[in-house]
């Protein structure tokens, strides 16, 4: 099939992926020549795909001195979850009555294949399928630029080059999932939100599984960069 995305956008993608599969490391100068050389392409549609990386969040460019793939703080995961925690509140609290029998089936079952990932520890897929739960609710919704924002911060979240297994959280994460699914069930609004507000985007609920999650991570980074 013929790829008809604008330049930039193929090569906004091709980056992304690499920060993704850790070919490009958190605190590393992109080397834009190799690049443009690799892919073969001008640094017309680089540029133009790097600014948009900058505003997206994925990477600094530095004055004269290059263009910086952007590290994952504590404090950025905190900000980050507390933006997800108030727009799925708001979203679902708005949203609640299409959320169907339909939408609430898929939602059970993409839980259902996370609890298969997780037994075959596979986390690739799990925290794939996660995003998969909230958007069968979140694509609901009309408002495109919410769920673009959550898109971002998520990318953001969890895009890592080694996504760490804890499998506690992924049980607790199911765990609430499930529980969720029987709110809607039930018809609750107000019980539903609450919890999604709460309990599940709850930093201060989750946060020992969270500094567990993305300290092992950066931890990971290093080690990789040390061998490379």
């Amino acid at each position: 099939m013929i790829n008809v995305q604008p330049l930039r956008e193929q090569i906004y993608a091709y980056l992304r992926d690499e920060i993704n599969k850790g070919n490009l490391l958190p605190g590393q100068l992109v080397n834009t020549s190799e690049i443009s050389r690799t892919i073969g392409i001008s640094k017309t549609p680089l540029r133009e795909a790097l600014i948009q990386l900058e505003c997206d969040g994925f990477v600094t460019i530095l004055p004269r001195r290059g263009v910086m793939v952007n590290r994952l703080t504590l404090s950025d995961v905190r900000e980050f979850w507390e933006i997800c925690r108030a727009l799925e509140y708001e979203m679902l609290s708005r949203l609640f009555d299409r959320v169907d029998a339909s939408c609430i089936e898929s939602m059970e079952s993409i839980n259902n294949e996370m609890k298969e990932a997780m037994a075959e520890k596979d986390t690739d897929r799990f925290y794939s399928l996660n995003i998969a739960f909230h958007d069968a609710f979140l694509s609901l919704s009309d408002n495109h630029q919410m769920r673009r924002i959550l898109k971002l911060i998520k990318q953001r979240l969890y895009d890592f080059l080694s996504r760490s297994c804890i499998p506690e959280w992924e049980t607790v994460n199911c765990d609430e999932h499930d529980h969720l699914i029987e709110l809607l069930r039930a018809g609750d609004r107000d019980a539903a939100a609450s919890f999604l507000k709460d309990i599940h985007w709850a930093f201060e609920k989750q946060e020992g599984h969270i500094r567990r999650f993305y300290e092992q991570a950066s931890e990971e980074e290093v080690a990789l960069a040390a061998v490379e």
